[in-house]
């Protein structure tokens, strides 16, 4: 190298120098930058994030509130259950896992040893299950496993009132009636609970931040003991006639409220996946039917409420006296000659009632349809009430008024209908139907109460004229078998041919009855809707005894004074009264001393009945012939309980071992022959489980029936 490239070289040396050093140093300076901007500029900024990465917050919904019937008594409570689930890859050891859960747990090892290997991130193994397993499953200190408590939704009656109550999802909102539309009323307030969450996203650490609140109260009109009377009394009638369906309804005439609503076929809510549409359909606000001849209330008490007809005032009934285009009216079963007005409603006269129609003429016999709620809903408290059918009068063929005289061309749902029927019992008011009673909040408070509706629809001498002749559509003609025992009722059979594929069917029927007890006061309507029936298919012979049964039961659990005298010469009664003859009871203190409590669990108080009596429960009144005061089966065994039930014709119910600790209902309930009393067995072979289960009002795998 010469001596110039040598001195070049070691003149550029200082400037690669100072480069360097400026590089460095605009490095540094950027850093600084940055520094200040990260931990002065953004400080707050990137804090949140960082304690957006190390903390989290969980949800969890309070109890949801209870709906109890009129008398406070469960049909839905809610229960502390738990759920149980995993986080993928946060197992170490998932096979050793799946081995220790499964016997916990509704699935098999193999299944829940595929999902703790699964990479699906957080998966439930199960949901809503006993509080037993939750506490063991916590025991075994699972790593990787998470274990929360959670509220499950129980309805310790199973299927009573099922179609009333609906029911509720795995998230605890309500999928179902009055669960479905009062779900923002029960579910309650959320509480938020935060998290501390290592680099693993383990919770080390949690705290609530806010309390939430448990959900509302809502207590409903339905009588459970009248329920359970409609469901059973609706089950027998379908089962014994072979129909493929049906409904009933129980309704105070005076204020619309629903004692009793059942559907039949039923479901149990505790286990609604596994039931169809069909099992869940409320038919008692959803079917959509041809009355057939109880509509010829409505028909003869519009004729009657417009002067066109008189009380009394004699009608030529003769077959071939009504012709309208080419369609001749005859009767059912056989032609009437002369008839007066009120016998044209108790023989269910089709001609005499058709010429009631004409009388009125389209646009008057249309608005009093309308006034008795056809064509509308009515407004009671359940998801998805139908309107039925009715065309207004423009529509109308030229047959149409002769036919809707006698309940056909319209649909109408049975709710609609026993609000109707309820118009011949309260002095001739259309009254709303109300299902809900009143909302209560957590500790009781009364936040809301519903109050009657109503609007008059006909005057009380029309209403009389015509209650007097539904007691002889009763007493002497085609509701016979309707008759209550010790009450007067007064009713109209229905029988309607289907309409199927543009005709009406020849096979296919809907029978149905609907009345009004007792005449002398009349407290209940009720009304039984057959879809189908075999053998036989009218009325009166099918739905007829079914109302017969439903109202005698819930006018003696109403307490109702009878009004009717039994005929001696009924050799039927007479037999009866000689077996069983008529016992005074005295309500408020047929339950005899209080039972004693040592040994038995205090969850069990209301099925020995030492709750608080009703306030109307020092009135003494004759029973009906047939009826008579439950018995006190305390500290009998089974052996001794089955012999004294089966010798008053009563069926039990039995969970648990022992000797008799508890009975619902209580003793001296005034009870038929052929009805259902719970027991309890108890003592030192009784598990607390069993008597939980009994106190929650649920049956226990165990459950016997008896019928002797």
């Amino acid at each position: 190298m010469n001596a110039d490239s040598q001195d070049r070289n070691q003149a550029l040396v200082p400037g690669r120098v100072i480069l360097f050093y400026m590089v460095v140093l605009a490095s540094l300076a950027g850093l600084v930058i940055r520094l200040v901007d990260l931990q002065v500029l953004k400080r707050d900024y990137y804090r949140q994030l960082a304690e957006a990465q190390s903390e989290g917050h969980v949800y969890v919904r309070f109890k949801r509130g209870e709906i109890l019937d009129r008398n406070l008594r469960e049909l839905a409570v809610s229960v502390e259950s738990g759920s149980v689930g995993s986080h993928a890859g946060q197992v170490p050891e998932p096979v050793k896992a799946a081995e220790a859960l499964a016997p916990f747990l509704p699935l098999s090892q193999e299944k829940i040893q595929e999902t703790l290997v699964s990479n699906t991130g957080f998966t439930y193994l199960a949901r809503k299950i006993p509080p037993h397993q939750v506490t063991t499953i916590n025991a075994l200190k699972l790593k990787g496993i998470q274990v929360d408590w959670d509220m499950k939704r129980t309805y310790p009656q199973w299927e009573l009132a099922a179609h009333v109550l609906g029911f509720v999802g795995v998230e605890n909102e309500g999928l179902g009636g009055v669960e479905y539309l009062y779900d923002g009323v029960m579910r309650g307030e959320k509480a938020r609970v935060n998290l501390k969450v290592d680099g693993r996203r383990h919770v080390y650490n949690r705290e609530s931040s806010d309390a939430g609140s448990g959900g509302n109260i809502l207590v409903l009109n339905l009588d459970e003991s009248i329920q359970y009377s409609v469901e059973e009394i609706l089950g027998d009638t379908i089962r014994e006639w072979k129909a493929s369906s049906g409904s009933a309804i129980v309704m105070d005439v005076h204020t619309g409220e629903i004692l009793a609503l059942a559907s039949h076929p039923t479901y149990n809510p505790n286990d609604y996946t596994n039931y169809g549409p069909e099992e869940k359909r409320n038919r008692a606000i959803l079917d959509i039917y041809e009355p057939g001849s109880t509509f010829k209330l409505v028909t003869l008490s519009a004729a009657l409420e417009e002067g066109v007809v008189q009380s009394g005032e004699l009608v030529d009934c003769r077959v071939g006296t009504v012709r309208l285009g080419r369609k001749v009216y005859r009767e059912a079963k056989r032609s009437y000659g002369t008839l007066s007005f009120e016998e044209i409603l108790a023989k269910s006269s089709n001609v005499g009632t058709i010429k009631m129609g004409l009388r009125l003429g389209e646009e008057r016999f249309y608005s009093y349809i309308r006034r008795f709620g056809f064509g509308g809903k009515t407004g009671i408290e359940l998801p998805g009430e139908q309107v039925g059918l009715l065309v207004p009068p423009e529509r109308w063929s030229r047959i149409s008024i002769g036919a809707l005289s006698i309940g056909q061309e319209l649909g109408v749902t049975p709710i609609q209908m026993v609000r109707a029927l309820a118009v011949f019992g309260n002095g001739g008011y259309l009254v709303k139907p109300r299902l809900v009673r009143q909302v209560l909040s957590e500790d009781g408070r009364v936040l809301e109460e519903t109050s009657v509706e109503r609007e008059r629809v006909l005057s009380e001498e029309t209403v009389r004229t015509i209650r007097n002749a539904m007691r002889m559509v009763v007493e002497r003609g085609t509701g016979r078998r309707a008759q209550p025992t010790g009450y007067s009722a007064g009713g109209k059979t229905g029988t309607a041919q289907k309409f199927v594929d543009g005709s009406y069917s020849r096979t296919r029927f809907v029978a149905s009855f609907g009345g009004i007890a007792p005449l002398s006061n009349p407290v209940l309507a009720a009304l039984v809707v057959i879809d189908e029936p075999r053998v036989h298919h009218y009325g009166g012979i099918v739905a007829a005894p079914a109302f017969r049964r439903i109202m005698e039961r819930a006018l003696v659990s109403l307490q109702v004074p009878q009004d009717r005298r039994l005929p001696q010469s009924n050799k039927r009664l007479a037999r009866q009264k000689k077996k069983r003859p008529n016992r005074r009871v005295d309500v408020a203190s047929s339950a005899g001393e209080p039972w004693p409590r040592d040994g038995v669990p205090s969850e069990l108080s209301s099925l020995r009945g030492d709750g608080d009596p009703k306030p109307d429960g020092g009135r003494s009144l004759t029973v009906a012939t047939g009826t008579f005061p439950l018995p006190d089966l305390s500290g009998l065994s089974l052996r001794e309980a089955l012999r004294k039930a089966g010798s008053l014709s009563l069926r039990l119910r039995v969970t648990g071992s022992g000797v008799v600790v508890a009975q619902h209902p209580k003793p001296g309930t005034p009870v038929f022959p052929e009805s259902m009393c719970q027991i309890h067995l108890g003592g030192t072979e009784s598990s607390t489980y069993e008597t939980q289960q009994l106190a929650l009002g649920r049956r226990s795998p165990r459950v016997r029936e008896s019928r002797r």
